[in-house]
C-alpha cells in the first residue's frame, strides 16, 4: 500500500497561497502547515503579524490534524457550552482546516493573525483549492 504524503514543496505552496490571500485582503498572518501526524512541515509569519500568531497557527493546524476536524468545530462547541479545556491539543479557535484530496488526508493548515471568521474563510478557500487539485501533488 502506497502512502501519499504532503511534501515540503506542497507545504510551501499552501503557505505562499495563504500569505498572498492575506495580502489581497489587507492583513498579516502566521501560517503553519502540518503533515497527517500533526508535525510541522512549514511555519512562518508575515512581517507585521504579531509574534504569538506563529504558536497559534501551529496549535490550530495540529489540532485539526490530530482530531481530523476543523478547529471551527471546537470553537462552535465551546460557544455552545461544551467544556473542552482539558482535552490535550484542542485549540478552540477557527483557522485550522484539513488538507484532503480524493479521500486521502494529507495534513492540516493553521492561520492566525486576523479575526477568527476571516482566518477560517481564507483557510477553507485554500483547503478547497487543494482538494480540487489546483495545487500540485508530487
Amino acid at each position: 500500500m502506497e502512502k501519499r504524503t504532503l511534501t515540503f514543496a506542497q507545504a510551501e505552496e499552501i503557505a505562499r497561497t495563504a500569505m498572498d490571500g492575506a495580502r489581497q485582503e489587507g492583513f498579516d498572518l502566521a501560517v503553519a502547515v502540518v503533515d497527517d501526524g500533526g508535525w510541522p512541515q512549514i511555519q512562518t509569519r508575515m512581517d507585521d503579524a504579531f509574534p504569538a500568531a506563529v504558536d497559534a497557527a501551529l496549535a490550530k493546524a495540529r489540532s485539526a490534524a490530530l482530531f481530523r476536524r476543523p478547529t471551527s468545530d471546537f470553537s462552535r462547541r465551546v460557544k455552545e457550552g461544551m467544556p473542552l479545556a482539558h482535552l490535550p491539543h484542542v485549540t478552540p479557535l477557527g483557522g485550522g482546516v484539513l488538507l484532503e484530496r480524493d479521500g486521502v488526508f494529507f495534513g492540516a493548515l493553521g492561520l492566525s493573525g486576523a479575526r477568527e471568521d476571516t482566518e477560517t474563510a481564507l483557510a477553507e478557500r485554500i483547503a478547497a483549492e487543494f482538494a480540487a487539485g489546483r495545487m500540485v501533488l508530487a
